[in-house]
């Protein structure tokens, strides 16, 4: 039933609760966004939906966000689905490094909503027309 939804589906990945739920709030008017709290989970929920955009948290225990990326690009089934990376790493070498993954951008955290709207409605292509 909520499965037949015309809404792209956001898969966001952080092991912080408040990321999460601010993410949700912010992006769920126009889209079905589903969470994760860990890469672990994020994984086993790709085997079950397909995502339009995932945004993902870099620091993770078990499997970092970088880590996590490096495994979907090994996947014929997942490497074409956008990563946007929202993390609090603000250091240009994290950025240099999580862009050398060919993510679609990199927001520091914490975001202004309406930056992340942009971004994602850019990355997936639509209109961000007021």
């Amino acid at each position: 039933m909520a499965e037949t939804t015309n809404k792209k589906i956001i898969l966001a990945v952080d092991d912080m609760a408040v990321s999460l739920t601010t993410i949700r709030t912010i992006l769920q008017h126009e889209y079905d966004v589903r969470l994760a709290k860990s890469a672990t989970l994020a994984l086993e929920m790709l085997k079950q939906f397909k995502v339009d955009l995932i945004l993902l948290d870099i620091e993770m225990p078990e499997i970092s966000g970088l880590e996590f990326v490096g495994l979907l690009k090994k996947s014929p089934e997942l490497k074409s689905i956008p990563v946007i990376f929202v993390t609090s790493h603000a250091n240009p070498q994290f950025i240099d490094q999580a862009m050398a993954f060919e993510a679609e951008g990199y927001i520091v955290k914490p975001f202004i909503p309406d930056a992340l709207i942009k971004r994602v409605k850019s990355v997936l292509g639509e209109e961000s027309g007021e």
